[in-house]
């Protein structure tokens, strides 16, 4: 069947056939050329460019990557002060295991207690360094963590408060959605590293990473208010009018009935908004904070590694993909065992 399902998108014609076996040559030709390039005449081993480039190869240079993998990784971070960094990150991990055991009840409270606990532990281990150090991967992290911890529950009450039969509460919520719809992620960055400030008392310090993780916030509730909103419409009417009738307070309603079932109908597409808002923490380059991808050319303007730029935005973008190719798979997996379970939350 397969082989006739072939035979008959790509074969049917002469053109189409020509056509099939070009593309199936130029892709070889291609794959062919990157093999030997990234892995048979790469260079592993070497401490300068200049000996890479000695032995003759001619291929992919990882010797930079190896050698600067601590920079990718932890940013310009002193390398005695990165134990913090993974008490920080261990400490993060080991707080997800409540999630993870089906006895612990009030499990929203844990995240509550997350939307505190994380950002001091962040800033209590990490912060004895000046956070104009902090890049690499455990800045790309950071962001896109805290970024994602506030912003869900703020964009779950902006689609509650959208849905609102307060025309005031209705107001404020629409204005908020649309207003920072309607502004580039990038000038809300550049705001709040650089305008903000000039609004703040001399004696008022704000981190610039805290006002990054803030205005990314209120930019990323945004998109997530939209996409709870249309898990909220997919909702039967049914639903609320059962929760009315048994007595069920607004506050109780949403808790028990409507927002599980708005979960289990969005999370796909939570999952997917997750995955930009992580690649679109890449446009803190801009303004002069080094993540995974802006720490690339600092590092490639070293003496002993000029010229590297390709390697380390290759390597940054495997890592990109690898993180939300999991996410992705992650998503899915947590989709198709919802659909598996009893109706969620539903009044029947």
């Amino acid at each position: 069947m397969k082989l006739n399902k072939i035979r008959k998108d790509y074969f049917n014609t002469p053109l189409n056939a020509l056509m099939t076996l070009v593309m199936i040559y130029l892709i070889a030709r291609f794959a062919w050329w990157f093999l030997n390039w990234a892995i048979l005449d790469a260079v592993w081993i070497a401490d300068t460019k200049d000996q890479a480039l000695e032995s003759g190869r001619g291929g992919a240079t990882w010797a930079f990557i190896i050698n600067k993998l601590r920079f990718f990784i932890f940013g310009f971070y002193p390398k005695d002060e990165i134990w913090r960094i993974y008490v920080t990150f261990f400490t993060i991990v080991l707080s997800f295991i409540p999630y993870f055991i089906k006895g612990i009840r009030h499990k929203v409270i844990i995240f509550l207690a997350h939307m505190v606990i994380w950002p001091v532990l962040i800033f209590a281990f990490m912060g004895q360094v000046s956070t104009n150090d902090w890049g690499g991967l455990s800045l790309t992290f950071i962001l896109s963590l805290l970024g994602l911890l506030y912003s869900f529950p703020i964009g779950m009450l902006l689609a509650l408060g959208r849905r609102s039969t307060w025309p005031i509460i209705r107001g404020l919520s629409v204005a908020y959605i649309e207003f920072f719809r309607g502004i580039p992620l990038i000038t809300i960055l550049f705001m709040s590293s650089v305008v903000v400030p000039f609004f703040l008392p001399s004696q008022v310090a704000v981190d610039k990473i805290v006002r990054v993780v803030i205005g990314m916030t209120f930019f990323q509730s945004a998109y997530l208010a939209e996409v709870i909103r249309g898990g909220l419409q997919a909702i039967p009417k049914g639903q609320y009018e059962a929760s009315d009738a048994l007595g069920f307070r607004f506050g109780l309603q949403t808790y028990l009935v409507i927002m599980p079932q708005v979960l289990k109908v969005t999370i796909s597409n939570i999952g997917g908004i997750s995955i930009s808002f992580i690649k679109d923490t890449t446009l803190v380059l801009i303004i002069g904070m080094f993540d995974l991808l802006g720490i690339v050319n600092p590092l490639a303007s070293d003496s002993n590694w000029l010229g590297m730029e390709p390697e380390g935005l290759i390597f940054a973008g495997i890592v990109y993909w690898i993180i939300c190719f999991a996410i992705s798979r992650l998503t899915s997996k947590a989709e198709t065992k919802m659909n598996e379970l009893p109706d969620v939350g539903v009044i029947k």
